[in-house]
């Protein structure tokens, strides 16, 4: 089987954090290097570093084109000489470019949204919805990874095509260790969608001091960040900056518990990685922590900075409670291993492609 993966606008080599790079580049990375041991998966993403071996299999293949007509002709070009089973494409971006090469490639087409524009809620792009509507009316497949996202989907569009297969996460790298710290955590790019500001309303709240780990790094240009770093002045609040991926067990491990407060979140890769990592999460339950978190391994509130603050108290001063709900998120994070979700995608792509 031979995957054309198309990741216009960011690229797993880019490290996660900050930019345009989040829990989509971890996933690409991670899911992809699984599949390669049974596919030969080609990455098209925009960029001028020519091809680039990502292992065994995997290449990932910049194009410097910024235009998405020639973005989309450059890959059109490349399938004359790959010969191409199945186009995959991630985001809205990727999704335009599935739109101008599905008439020329005639082979299945499969979409990812990864953020749905539509469920945002905060100064949503009225033409990014209507973009996002029109991929999924015309790909034959949308995969979606909560049952929540895709439900959506199909009140929108009824004849649409929705497969639900969640996100996965390194079982390996992120494990438990003794939850005895008394240090909150967030990890994210910082982005007003991201909730900080509802967080640091939280601290506020709690009236007493509680220190906060920020990991990440601004997204769309510094004055997001320079705008909480003045909003949260005065608080227990060290802003760390973006961090590697391979060190980023080591936070999750030196944290009491992990803060999610998102006005969105389409899955929650976090959510996913602090359960991995046995600590407990705390989020909004209107995100799609939902289903990933649910009420037994972390605690989801309906949405107010009061609410967060309580939640916080709660965890913060029961340990048995802390280690309860992280044993219970370990249990249930070990299902979704990149093996596993893998091997979901594999038998997908495979049922797909068949005549």
């Amino acid at each position: 089987m031979r995957i054309c993966v198309v990741s216009y606008h960011s690229s797993p080599l880019e490290p996660a954090g900050s930019g345009k790079s989040g829990g989509m580049n971890v996933f690409i990375a991670h899911l992809y290097r699984q599949l390669a041991s049974s596919c030969e998966v080609d990455i098209f993403v925009c960029g001028d570093r020519g091809r680039i071996s990502f292992g065994p299999g995997i290449r990932v293949m910049h194009i410097d084109e910024s235009d998405l007509n020639d973005f989309a002709e450059q890959i059109i070009m490349y399938s004359t000489t790959r010969h191409y089973d199945l186009i995959h494409t991630h985001y809205w971006l990727s999704g335009v470019v599935g739109l101008l090469t599905q008439e020329v490639l005639k082979i299945p087409w499969v979409h990812s949204l990864h953020t749905f524009e539509i469920l945002k809620g905060i100064r949503t792009d009225q033409v990014r919805i209507e973009v996002e509507n029109e991929i999924i009316r015309r790909c034959d497949v949308v995969i979606s990874p909560t049952h929540r996202e895709a439900a959506v989907m199909k009140h929108m569009n009824p004849r649409t095509h929705v497969i639900t297969i969640p996100h996965g996460v390194d079982t390996k790298r992120f494990k438990p260790s003794a939850n005895g710290h008394a240090t909150l955590l967030y990890v994210g790019r910082i982005d007003p969608i991201k909730g900080l500001d509802l967080l640091v309303d939280a601290l506020r709240c709690l009236g007493r001091e509680i220190g906060l780990n920020i990991v990440g790094g601004p997204s769309k240009g510094k004055n997001n960040l320079e705008s909480i770093k003045t909003y949260a002045h005065g608080l227990p609040v060290h802003f760390l900056g973006p961090v590697k991926f391979e060190e980023l067990y080591k936070y999750y491990s030196n944290a009491s518990m992990i803060i999610v407060p998102s006005y969105y979140e389409s899955f929650g890769l976090v959510g996913l990685e602090a359960m991995a990592s046995a600590r407990p999460v705390i989020g909004f339950a209107d995100t799609g922590l939902s289903e990933t978190v649910g009420q037994n391994a972390g605690i989801l509130v309906k949405r107010n900075a009061r609410n967060l603050a309580h939640a916080i108290s709660r965890l913060f001063d029961n340990q048995t409670l802390r280690h309860n709900l992280g044993a219970n998120g370990r249990k249930k994070a070990l299902n979704y291993s990149w093996e596993a979700i893998a091997r979901q995608y594999y038998t997908t792509y495979e049922n797909i492609i068949k005549p």
